[in-house]
């Protein structure tokens, strides 16, 4: 379909899909900025860092109308060791799925994703919405993030807080732990306590060049929080910053010391900092309806707010469950649980590249 402008030129009026090449960075960046559907899991710096850490291969897709972007879906096929494929948007993070300005561009995207999880033999196609869109996709609805709204005083927000989360944050203040923020400087200590906290989960870790990519890929606006009592690290956590949101994708700490709620340090700097510095969402990233984290992410007041994760079944004919909440997956965390720190830390990267 072509329209005319006021000088009497066409202007070329119908949707087309093309594949991202670098020379696309810049339109991608202005479309993620200015669009409100756009998450942190759609900046162009994700598609290197999980390419490069993971090994999964990118096939980044723009709706373009003319010369004009009107809807992106960062998409990776994942190839597992037991030859199977997926088409995840995105692997890692929460977020990710079609972004588009209108219907026209969303379906255009959808039909391309599907080609391609078709070309590439993949199992199913997965996109991980907070908005479904009336796309007519399977839907998997067991996951949630909370996703707090920040006032500009972190005063409003500790008034707004009960009597029993108050009282953990002044027990973590109390029990004297001490909270930093920083960069790279930070990494081996808050990849210790991950890993061992992933192992005592008997959820196989990423490895710590993930962290350090992200941390490269994201100067400024990634950061490591930890949290010390006395000289040892006892909890630490991965920050992430845009559009106006600071996330914690990825937390840990010892068991040994949960009971001087280093949790709520963490957070509560983190939140604290967060309205001090002009932010206006505070994303505690997803979990589980009724799991620990999601009643530990409950009490900061936030409502939870539905993810849509969206599925194409292509080679399969059942939505999949990929989650260490899955029974068939029981006994190989009972014995991931057992496996020596140091064994467990080898294994986990190349492990849990194929469970994205």
């Amino acid at each position: 379909m072509i329209r005319k402008n006021s000088d009497g030129h066409g202007i070329d009026c119908m949707t087309k899909v093309v594949e991202y090449s670098d020379e696309h960075e810049r339109e991608w960046d202005d479309y993620v900025a200015k669009s409100p559907c756009a998450t942190i899991a759609h900046r162009i710096g994700f598609r290197k860092v999980i390419a490069k850490s993971l090994g999964h291969r990118p096939r980044y897709l723009l709706a373009m109308r003319g010369d004009s972007v009107t809807g992106i879906l960062p998409l990776f096929i994942v190839k597992t060791w037991w030859n199977k494929r997926y088409a995840v948007s995105i692997p890692w993070l929460d977020y990710g799925g079609i972004c588009a300005d209108d219907e026209e561009a969303a379906q255009s995207l959808l039909d391309t994703a599907r080609a391609i999880t078709e070309e590439e033999r993949a199992e199913f196609l997965e996109l991980r919405s907070v908005n479904s869109n009336n796309l007519g996709l399977d839907l998997r609805l067991d996951k949630v993030s909370f996703v707090l709204d920040l006032p500009d005083d972190p005063d409003v927000l500790w008034k707004s807080f009960d009597a029993k989360l108050r009282n953990q944050i002044r027990k973590s203040i109390k029990s004297e732990l001490r909270t930093y923020i920083g960069g790279a400087e930070f990494l081996e200590s808050f990849y210790r306590v991950f890993a061992r906290n992933m192992r005592d989960l008997g959820t196989p870790v990423w490895g710590k060049d993930m962290f350090r990519n992200v941390l490269d890929a994201f100067p400024g606006e990634a950061e490591i929080i930890l949290v010390e009592k006395g000289d040892e690290i006892i909890a630490g956590g991965l920050i992430l910053s845009g559009k106006g949101t600071q996330y914690v994708p990825s937390a840990s700490s010892l068991r040994s010391h949960i009971k001087l709620c280093p949790n709520h340090a963490l957070y509560w700097t983190v939140i604290k900092r967060a309205c001090e510095t002009g932010y206006k969402h505070f994303d505690f990233g997803r979990s589980s309806r009724d799991s620990g984290t999601f009643r530990f992410k409950k009490q900061w007041g936030a409502p939870p707010v539905q993810l849509e994760w969206q599925y194409m079944l292509n080679r399969i004919s059942e939505v999949p469950r990929i989650s260490p909440n899955n029974p068939k997956y029981r006994i190989l965390i009972g014995l991931w649980k057992k496996l020596p720190l140091g064994l467990a830390n080898r294994l986990g990267p190349r492990m849990i590249r194929n469970f994205p």
